[in-house]
């Protein structure tokens, strides 16, 4: 009987081990598991980082010149406004025909790099590429419509580079009648 005893009692030692053992073993699974994934999280924040690095170098590479092409449109300006200038003289005209040849001649270098000018007159106005500084009342025009450029603006590929400061046409007529019509 004692013998028995002990058997039991030895039986119910190794379960208790093995039941031990059992948590150990599921503890320790799932710690791995947990610093797999911690691993796993890691690396996906790694390649994301390398990535968004990859793209502001690509974007800083893409966009360069940008503060450069700026001053050279702003200039360019300034060139245009002494080329529309009424020349009286011979000597004076021929300045200004230089004058314009340097203008076409930046214009042909600024395309080169990727900047145009903004097409805005005659077109509806447009937040996203115009400014606009004035307003002009013609009902023989729509109304929204850019009558007059101001300040030329320019795209660089696919930013605007600088906005275009414009004249808009704003119906002063329409807006009087639709305010009677809702009275």
């Amino acid at each position: 009987m004692e013998d028995k005893e002990k058997e039991i009692k030895e039986e119910k030692k190794e379960k208790k081990k093995k039941n031990k053992d059992n948590e150990e073993i599921e503890a320790l699974k799932q710690q791995v598991l947990d610093l797999q994934s911690k691993v796993m999280y890691g690396q996906a924040e790694l390649i994301n980082y390398r990535k968004r690095q990859e793209e502001r170098v690509e974007d800083l590479l893409k966009y360069k010149n940008e503060e450069l092409l700026l001053d050279l449109t702003n200039m360019i300006d300034n060139l245009k406004r002494a080329a529309s200038v009424k020349a009286e003289s011979e000597e004076s005209k021929k300045i200004q025909t230089g004058i314009v040849m340097v203008v076409n001649q930046f214009n042909e270098i600024l395309k080169k790099y990727g900047v145009v000018e903004i097409e805005a007159l005659g077109y509806p106005f447009d937040a996203n590429y115009m400014e606009a500084m004035m307003i002009d009342n013609d009902d023989t025009k729509p109304d929204e419509m850019v009558t007059e450029v101001l300040i030329p603006g320019y795209k660089y590929k696919d930013r605007v580079l600088k906005h275009a400061v414009v004249k808009v046409n704003k119906n002063e007529n329409k807006e009087t009648e639709e305010k009677k019509g809702n009275e």
